[in-house]
């Protein structure tokens, strides 16, 4: 219980804290979930394709760092509520404002928390949100020109880029009594040899070289084999699978290279960037006013209530970036309509509950 005479600035550390505290709670669970998410489905891929885990770890933290820029709106939404509708069921609330310090007063000390927040996610969404596409497409690309025999396992079925690989035998070095089935467009090659190994060109191209014994089949659309040829030698040049499309190569490009853009997509890019800590601060104020209790309901539904608005929230947030990519509205306002909304509609909750009873906030 807060006592009257009690410092303001101690009282706004105070509130700061108790804030805080749930709202990295949230986040360290919201992390360990989307952790564990992408960690079983970076370790699926591994297993298949053989990746250090190292690199499976590199891969699954890069992936939870690009979803900071919403999770920490996240957090903080459900941190206020739950701090402030703590302080109101002790009746905490209530004493600080016999102590002095009136509704205005607590807000200031939520926006404490609430500004670095914002400062926070402004770094992650146009700095590391970047930086982490950039550096998760090299390391994809990498790993998907790499060719490495030694990855596939005898006596079962394995895939390398286009190429799906069986072998009685083998070791890193090379592969005997293989099988291997080449999709080319609409047309699919089986290719049967004693020895598969890699070689390197004079202009660095990797090629895969069928020796002993080569048969090469072509299947048909009804699943029939036709003979096309008998080679002492063949090799396949592995080519690798293109580029990141347009549409995703966007995500890793510079702030300063997609502003000024007349591109759908980069505008799209833009507005996602400058939005994300808007959306700590829009939904901050909304947790402020969820965080009134209604004693017939309880507590809990405060948490379902600001679990309900942040899920609508980014649902039409991501309606609305789709609709800017597609253009299908104008780029401005674009994304920026959903807090002109957002913040119409917690003024008119505002007004309404104030001619009403209730706590302070």
């Amino acid at each position: 219980m807060v006592r009257p005479g009690i410092s303001i600035p101690r009282l706004e550390r105070y509130l700061g804290r108790e804030i805080f505290r749930p709202a990295a709670g949230v986040l360290v669970g919201l992390l360990v979930v989307v952790l564990v998410f992408y960690a079983n489905q970076t370790l699926g891929q591994a297993l298949s394709q053989a990746l250090p885990m190292g690199l499976v770890g590199a891969l699954a933290l890069l992936r939870v760092g690009i979803f900071l820029d919403v999770l920490i709106p996240i957090a903080m939404v459900l941190g206020i509520v739950v701090g402030l509708g703590r302080l109101q069921a002790t009746h905490e609330i209530t004493a600080m404002a016999a102590a002095g310090a009136g509704r205005w007063r607590i807000v200031r000390a939520v926006m404490g928390p609430v500004i670095i927040a914002a400062v926070l996610v402004a770094v992650v969404s146009m700095a590391f949100r970047p930086w982490a596409y950039a550096t998760l497409y090299t390391i994809q690309a990498d790993q998907a020109v790499r060719i490495d025999l030694g990855m596939i396992e005898p006596g079962r079925f394995e895939t390398l880029g286009d190429f799906l690989i069986f072998a009685e035998s083998g070791d890193e070095a090379e592969l005997r009594n293989v099988m291997v089935q080449q999709r080319d467009g609409r047309v699919r090659n089986v290719l049967r040899s004693q020895r598969l190994y890699r070689e390197t060109d004079d202009q660095g191209f990797d090629r895969l070289v069928f020796s002993d014994n080569v048969s090469l089949y072509r299947l048909t659309p009804d699943d029939r084999s036709d003979l096309a040829g008998r080679f002492d030698r063949l090799a396949v040049l592995f080519t690798p699978p293109p580029p990141p499309v347009r549409e995703r190569l966007r995500r890793a490009q510079p702030l300063t290279e997609l502003i000024g853009s007349d591109d759908p997509l980069h505008r799209a890019e833009v507005q996602w960037r400058l939005h994300a800590p808007l959306s700590v601060l829009v939904l901050s104020i909304a947790a402020v006013g969820l965080s009134r209790i209604n004693p017939r309901l309880g507590q809990s539904a405060r948490v379902l209530s600001a679990t309900l608005v942040v899920t609508v929230y980014f649902s039409v947030h991501s309606v609305l970036i789709n609709w800017v990519e597609q253009g299908q509205i104008p780029a401005l306002p674009g994304l920026f309509w959903l807090p002109v909304v957002m913040l119409v509609l917690l003024l008119a909750r505002y007004w309404v509950l104030q001619r009403g009873p209730g706590p302070p906030l």
